[in-house]
């Protein structure tokens, strides 16, 4: 009963982290450049680079809870043990998310003050 978890959790925990961090990557997309017009290839690349440290960290998370896991007897067990992780992963993609959001702010702030200084 545990591989079938396992396997379960695995699957649906990933495709829901790479759902998640495809929408966020093309509808942050236009966030992103609204914030860094002039420099395009720059607002490309922070949203790349956002998407790329999104997926590992999650799918890592994701990974690294399996070492926790108890002994599942029944399909009960089995349907408590997935709700409570895929509770957390998506906890940490909303924090994430948010994170993520204001450092692209943070960056934007910090080269739009330097570019006022100069």
């Amino acid at each position: 009963m545990n591989q079938f978890t396992y396997i379960f959790y695995i699957l649906l925990s990933s495709t829901i982290v790479i759902y998640v961090g495809d929408f966020c990557y093309k509808n942050g997309k236009s966030y992103i450049l609204d914030y860094f017009p002039d420099d395009l290839n720059f607002g490309n690349g922070i949203n790349k680079l956002l998407r790329i440290a999104y997926y590992l960290l999650n799918l890592g998370l994701a990974i690294w809870s399996l070492h926790s896991m108890k002994e599942i007897n029944s399909y009960v067990e089995v349907l408590l043990e997935i709700c409570s992780r895929l509770s957390f992963i998506l906890l940490v993609i909303a924090l994430l998310h948010f994170i993520n959001i204001y450092t692209v702010y943070l960056i934007h702030k910090h080269i739009k003050n330097q570019s006022n200084e100069n």
